[in-house]
């Protein structure tokens, strides 16, 4: 974790991204409160105003963040985009390659 930057792995060998410098001018701090809701692992650093660990890096990585994608999603809807999530997803390639119709999905380069 950098000063900007706040990141983790989790438990499916993900990664959940934070960048902070977004997050003190956020008053929704949507990421939080979607992420209290499910007993994760993020909570306020007060000082700051911006998302911190309630537990370590090791314990969140053994099952600390329940995956459920909240943060990413409420951050993105009612936030200042500030968190990324990661997933190692096998096979979505080939999957996608298998479609017909036009999709949403787009590759990040």
């Amino acid at each position: 974790m950098t000063s900007n930057i706040l990141t983790f792995e989790m438990r499916s060998g993900g990664r959940i991204t934070i960048d902070l410098s977004r997050c003190a001018a956020c008053e929704s701090k949507a990421c939080l409160v979607v992420c209290n809701v499910q007993g994760g692992p993020l909570v306020l650093d007060e000082a700051r105003g911006v998302p911190s660990l309630r537990w370590s890096l090791e314990e969140i990585k053994r099952g600390g963040c329940v995956e459920c994608l909240g943060c990413e999603l409420d951050c993105e809807l009612f936030g200042h985009q500030a968190v990324t999530i990661t997933l190692p997803l096998e096979k979505f390639d080939k999957y996608m390659d298998t479609l017909t119709e036009p999709t949403v999905y787009r590759l990040e380069s």
